[in-house]
């Protein structure tokens, strides 16, 4: 017997996928604080990015 399974594409997984909320600016602005008062250049990095997106509206 040859069955096969189907898969979703990455496009339907892509689609299907919520994204988590995201926290508030406040806590997020903390953390970019303490990321950058102790050299962490990748946390940095990626606070100030999602300080960003909170602070557009959260769109993206």
């Amino acid at each position: 017997m040859n069955t096969t399974a189907s898969r979703p594409t990455e496009d339907a997984v892509m689609r299907s996928h919520r994204r988590a909320p995201l926290p508030p600016a406040t806590v997020v602005a903390d953390r970019l604080i303490v990321a950058r008062a102790t050299d962490d250049r990748y946390g940095a990095r990626h606070f100030s990015a999602l300080l960003d997106r909170i602070l557009q509206g959260g769109h993206r």
